[in-house]
Parts: C-alpha cells; sequence; structure tokens
C-alpha cells in the first residue's frame, strides 16, 4: 500500500513539475515574442517611407489576377463569401482565411451585426452563426457580368476582401492551439489530432496488448480533460508524450487527407486560393495580416470602417505576440523530411507567388 501510495505521489509531482515547465516555457516564448516584435516595429520605422501599404495592396491585386490568368486556376466551387450591407457603401463581402484574423472578424460581425443573442449550437462566437450571411450563386438586382462570379443579393460595387497569412505560419499557428490549450485536443480530436497521433507513433511490432493498452489511456486522458480528474499513465506510452500532435503528424494527416474527403479540405490548411477561391470571386482588396496595422488601416478605409479601428488593433498587437517569426517558421520546417517540404511548396505554391510569400527552401 505504502509503495503505492509513493508511486501516486511520485506521478503527481511529475505533472505539477511539467505543468511548471510548460508555464515557464510559455512565459520565455512570450518575452521573446515582445523583443521581436520591438525589433519588428524598428525596422517597419526604417522602411515604411519607403513604399506605402496602399502600393504594396495595389501590386499584390494585380500580382493575383496576373497569377490566376497565367495558370488558368480552376474553379474550386467554394462559396466562403460573407454579405455585410451595413457597413461600406453598398455592403461588404468579406472570405474568412483561417488564422489570418478570421476569428477577429467574426467576432465583430457577430456583436455588431446579430447582437448577443445570436448562437450556433450553444456557442455565440462561432462562424456557423453567420450562416445566413453566406452569399449564394446567382445574378441579383444590380448585379453585373463585370465579375467572374455573381452573387445573389450583393450589390454590384459592394467590396470584396479577405485577410491572408504566410501558409505555413498558418499551419504553426493551429498546431499551437492544440499545443498550448488541452479543450482544443479534446475538440478536435475527430477533426485531425487523434489521427495525426495515432498514426504518426503507433509501432507495427506491438502486440495486441500493448497497442490496446496504450489506446486505452490516451481515451482517458482525452475523456479527463478538463473534468478536474487525471488518471495515471504509461510513462513509456508514446501517445502522450507529448499528448498532442506535433508538426510533421499534422503535415502527414494533411497528405493522406487532401483533395480526398473534408477534413482533407479543411480551411485550416487549405490555400486560400482554393477556399476564398480568388481566381473566381475576383476581390477587391486583400492584406496581409504581417503588414498590420498599417495594411489594416488602409482596408478599414477603404471598407468604410474606421471609425471600429479600436476593435481590431488590440488583436493585432496580441497577433504579433503570437505569430511564428521567419526564423521560427524555419525551425518547423526543419522537423520535416524531403517529401513532406517538397509537398507543402507544391500545394501552396499560387498562395506563395500571388499573395507574396516566401516557399519552403529546400537547400535549408
Amino acid at each position: 500500500y505504502q509503495r503505492r501510495v509513493r508511486e501516486k505521489r511520485g506521478r503527481k509531482l511529475k505533472r505539477e513539475q511539467e505543468q511548471k515547465e510548460a508555464e515557464e516555457k510559455l512565459r520565455k516564448e512570450q518575452e521573446e515574442a515582445l523583443e521581436k516584435l520591438r525589433k519588428e516595429q524598428v525596422q517597419k520605422e526604417a522602411v515604411k517611407n519607403s513604399k506605402s501599404a496602399e502600393e504594396v495592396i495595389n501590386e499584390r491585386m494585380q500580382r493575383v489576377k496576373e497569377v490566376c490568368k497565367r495558370l488558368n486556376y480552376p474553379n474550386s466551387n467554394q462559396y466562403n463569401m460573407y454579405l455585410f450591407r451595413k457597413y461600406g457603401k453598398s455592403g461588404i463581402s468579406w472570405c474568412p482565411t483561417f488564422k489570418a484574423s478570421s476569428s477577429t472578424w467574426r467576432d465583430f460581425f457577430i456583436d455588431n451585426v446579430l447582437g448577443s443573442h445570436a448562437n450556433f449550437m450553444g456557442t455565440h462566437y462561432h462562424l456557423g452563426v453567420l450562416g445566413n450571411q453566406i452569399l449564394t450563386r446567382g445574378a441579383g438586382r444590380g448585379a453585373s457580368a463585370a465579375r467572374k462570379r455573381v452573387f445573389s443579393g450583393e450589390a454590384e460595387d459592394s467590396v470584396r476582401f479577405t485577410v491572408v497569412r504566410h501558409p505555413i505560419s498558418r499551419l504553426i499557428s493551429h498546431l499551437r492551439k492544440a499545443q498550448n490549450y488541452p479543450d482544443e485536443v479534446r475538440a478536435q480530436r475527430g477533426d485531425w489530432v487523434e489521427e495525426s497521433v495515432i498514426n504518426g507513433r503507433t509501432n507495427p511490432l506491438w502486440d495486441t496488448a500493448t497497442r490496446t493498452k496504450y489506446k486505452r489511456e490516451w481515451d482517458v486522458y482525452i475523456n479527463e480533460i478538463g473534468s478536474g480528474r487525471h488518471s495515471p499513465f504509461s510513462d513509456d506510452n508514446p501517445y502522450l508524450h507529448p499528448p498532442y500532435p506535433v508538426f510533421p503528424e499534422l503535415i502527414d494527416f494533411v497528405m493522406r487527407h487532401k483533395g480526398r474527403d473534408d477534413k482533407g479540405n479543411n480551411g485550416h490548411w487549405r490555400p486560400t486560393i482554393e477556399w476564398c477561391d480568388l481566381c473566381q470571386n475576383d476581390l477587391d482588396i486583400i492584406i496581409q495580416l504581417e503588414q498590420e496595422p498599417e495594411e489594416l488601416m488602409v482596408l478599414l478605409d477603404r471598407l468604410q470602417m474606421m471609425q471600429y479601428k479600436g476593435n481590431f488593433f488590440v488583436k493585432t498587437q496580441l497577433f504579433q505576440q503570437q505569430t511564428a517569426s521567419a526564423d521560427e517558421i524555419k525551425e518547423y520546417v526543419k522537423q520535416l523530411n524531403k517529401e513532406q517540404k517538397e509537398y507543402l511548396n507544391k500545394l501552396y505554391a499560387p498562395d506563395f507567388e500571388m499573395l507574396g510569400y516566401d516557399p519552403i527552401d529546400m537547400t535549408a
């Protein structure tokens, strides 16, 4: 009995130590992010007069048109456009590029268009709340064939826009959310988390008993998240060390599913050119999240929403503290093998070119 008590106490101390180490790691990451932000602000200040944000955006929009024309990119049959008539001169139409300020804009529209009572399956801040705002295909009143795709109910001079982000940074952001918040592991278990972990760590040489034990411990861990219970599990269980996916496992998941099913076409890793159907929807303005607040100011002015800038600037500052820098992206990419790197470069090649981002350096 005393031995079991000592073992239980030892496991508790180990979990507490791991928690302390995780908190210390997070603190250091936050300090490093703040220092990185300071340096980036200094750099931005030094070059801000070289070319205006509006000029950069105009060049980007021209490049999008040129790439679409050259590639003759096929219709991806995506209609992820949401119309809000109360903003702009004749309404604005937004495509949410996931992990690129999409939750910031989503929450703003929910609060300011639908109000505090709105919910989707019991959740207030959920994209499903905006389901009635989705544009449907078809020529509505005042629509013009000047647009490559015409939506019913959208005015001819409404402004279509999205916010984009480096594709690899989007993947890293999605991964970090699962790594830093256990509730996300549970919430996304069936979407991608469990398959990524199980497929990535199962040893084909395990006997049935070992495989069953490890999987049962994983199930118990997931089901206890948020309950306050912490059942013991084997120190050698690879599913729980760490208890969340790592970058190569996420990329393997995307490679297994891309283009095959809904999991592969998930907006968190689907290229923006496909998710927003950039070549068919003919957007008016696309800004980079990395270039906020300068480009954000141009966007808000174009949307006639400058009075709401305070709603977005706080989130912009938070993003700049948390986003992966170019050096951090390189460190994540180092975890990948050659096949994974080549796959990502091919998958996101149009995004890299038309949106102005660097592909993965295969020589690094």
